[in-house]
């Protein structure tokens, strides 16, 4: 027997005992591409379109019957992985992170997605022929004090509790990590001025001139060049769903070549390249967002954060498919192009049981035990299925992998803090600023350097500057006898007391500037920043609506882990700063 037939019967031996076992699903997270909206080009607003939120509760369905609950219909295109303990009708949002940019058909797109995944109650229930019960009208309606039964709006719409972040809130460079990144934009021109651009802008000219009066006679000639490539594929395709005229004049060919320079386009734009990493950088904080919400569920046993549902754009798409290798390998032309819009990619994390009950109390595994999948959904036809793919290299027999190999791999590049993210785009975002001006000596992690001294440090060396100048002043002034004295205030009788145990913060009325609610813990093999406190802890609040009692010792002590609040959780370091109180 050859080595390669020896290898290949020990690959089957392995699937064959995996399926001869049960999966056990412990959680998900998911990344979907916003549905289609009006072009920028069309300067209509970006408002999400009908068909966008048709794709978007095409997705949600698709989600649902693997993870939440299978249809009855045998519709389903992938084989079910149900996330053990998930509710499967009524929506928990205490189970569910849902995050968004705050764009409105982001936002909307959010919104139709769970319309797929928890749908209304009623509707749910007369599709799925279940038998109504006494307790299944209870849990759609109420009964007023005066008898009459009032039902939920909407056949029992459901309603998700669904937070978008603007640039204000950190917590969006996890899903959206190149926007207000300076360098990610610098790093677009100098690609943009680079000779191999140049030459792919001049192949293009007369494509693109062939069409003008075919699809872009309402724009600007000028627009209509290869630098535009993303955005006039966008025009393309929205006119083409909605314009008749677009319809009948522009053939299928035609759409295929403004895709494919679309893809050419924004891929060089969004991976690395000659430039640096750091057009790669939506990818980065996307791995990281990752990796912090595995770690929540395994801190937690399984109880926390059972599926994460994030909504952005392509970019995240395209850097993460450079950054894992998806691009190099046997499926590269499906991972060098644009998604589509409503695409998905999301990660299950797994173990295996002799026998499996879903929805019951099943014993969490050690980490030695867990596995990781990635898959991805290529738009919403009912021909694109959920399939599983190999990462960072591997064989098509690999795309299960253990899950210390999952975060040993993802740490190579996933950029964990959201000071390194600061660092390393040298942004001017305010939670940078205030990150910045908390500590001047700040240096980035060596593998996000950049060339050049950024802000913070430039800013260091000039107030070091400016205050040796004055030193020596002050010291000539002195040699020639310049003295400054103090002159006593007179007593009036009244006294000012200062309140210094009290005024938020642990420290109080004391805190300092420099003091931050920021520390940095260790987890998954990567360092995340956490918040020191949740609720607050003089008045024995609990992070989880209550369901817990203790304060800090009981999340110290491993009986309840934090949601990251750095990561996906809930977070407003902008509130209401320390107030001084003087009393007489």
């Amino acid at each position: 027997m050859t080595r390669l037939s020896v290898l290949a019967l020990l690959a089957l031996l392995s699937v064959t005992a995996a399926d001869s076992k049960n999966q056990i699903t412990w959680g998900s997270v998911i990344f979907t591409y916003h549905g289609e909206k009006t072009p920028s080009l069309a300067n209509s607003g970006y408002n999400l379109s009908p068909i966008g939120a048709t794709q978007l509760l095409q997705a949600g369905h698709t989600i649902r019957d693997r993870y939440v609950k299978p249809s009855t219909n045998g519709s389903q295109i992938t084989k079910a992985a149900l996330i053990n303990g998930l509710s499967g009708d009524a929506i928990e949002n205490t189970q569910l992170t849902i995050m968004s940019t705050n764009d409105e058909y982001v936002s909307a797109s959010a919104m139709a997605f769970m319309q797929g995944l928890y749908p209304s109650r009623n509707k749910s229930v007369v599709e799925e022929e279940t038998i109504l019960s006494y307790s299944t009208i209870l849990s759609n309606s109420t009964v007023l004090s005066n008898s009459t039964v009032l039902e939920f709006p909407l056949d029992g719409y459901q309603y998700p509790n669904i937070r978008t972040v603007s640039s204000l809130d950190f917590n969006r460079i996890w899903i959206a990590g190149n926007r207000d990144c300076t360098l990610y934009s610098s790093a677009k021109r100098e690609i943009l001025n680079t000779p191999g651009y140049r030459a792919a802008l001049s192949r293009a000219d007369h494509f693109y001139d062939t069409l003008k009066n075919e699809i872009f006679w309402e724009l600007d000639p000028l627009q209509v060049n290869y630098y535009n490539a993303f955005e006039l594929y966008d025009y393309a395709l929205y006119k083409y769903h909605h314009n008749v005229t677009t319809f009948r004049k522009t053939n299928a060919s035609d759409m295929a070549q403004l895709r494919h320079l679309a893809s050419q386009q924004q891929f060089d734009l969004n991976t690395p390249n000659n430039v640096g990493t750091v057009s790669a950088i939506a990818g980065a904080t996307f791995a990281s967002a990752v990796l912090q919400q595995f770690t929540e569920i395994i801190n937690s046993n399984g109880i926390s954060d059972k599926m994460t549902l994030m909504f952005g754009s392509f970019e995240p798409f395209l850097s993460f498919f450079a950054l894992s290798k998806l691009s190099e390998g046997p499926a590269a032309s499906l991972f060098t192009s644009l998604p589509q819009h409503g695409s998905v990619m999301a990660f299950e994390l797994f173990s295996y049981s002799d026998n499996v009950q879903y929805n019951a109390s099943q014993p969490f595994p050690s980490t030695q035990d867990l596995w990781v999948r990635f898959l991805f959904r290529n738009g919403t036809d009912d021909t694109a299925p959920l399939i599983s793919y190999p990462l960072f290299g591997r064989g098509n027999s690999e795309s299960d992998m253990l899950w210390k190999d999952f975060v040993n791999s993802m740490g190579t590049f996933s950029l964990n803090r959201v000071a390194d993210w600061c660092a390393t785009c040298q942004s001017l975002t305010m939670f940078c600023e205030a990150i910045f001006s908390d500590s001047n000596t700040y240096v980035p992690s060596p593998r996000h350097s950049n060339k050049g001294i950024p802000p913070v440090v430039a800013g260091a060396i000039g107030a070091a500057i400016t205050i040796g100048v004055l030193l020596l002043i002050v010291g000539i002034l002195a040699m020639c006898g310049f003295r400054m004295g103090k002159k006593a205030k007179p007593q009036t009788g009244l006294g000012v007391l200062r309140r210094t145990g009290s005024g938020g913060g642990f420290k109080g009325g004391e805190k300092l500037a420099s003091d931050t609610d920021l520390r940095l813990k260790g987890g998954a093999g990567a360092t995340i920043v956490r918040h020191e406190r949740v609720g607050s802890w003089e008045l024995n609040e609990s992070p989880r609506d209550g369901k817990h009692v203790s304060l800090d010792k009981e999340i110290e002590s491993g009986r309840y882990e934090r949601r990251s609040e750095d990561g996906i959780g809930n977070v407003n370091p902008f509130g209401d700063p320390v107030k001084p109180v003087d009393q007489v």
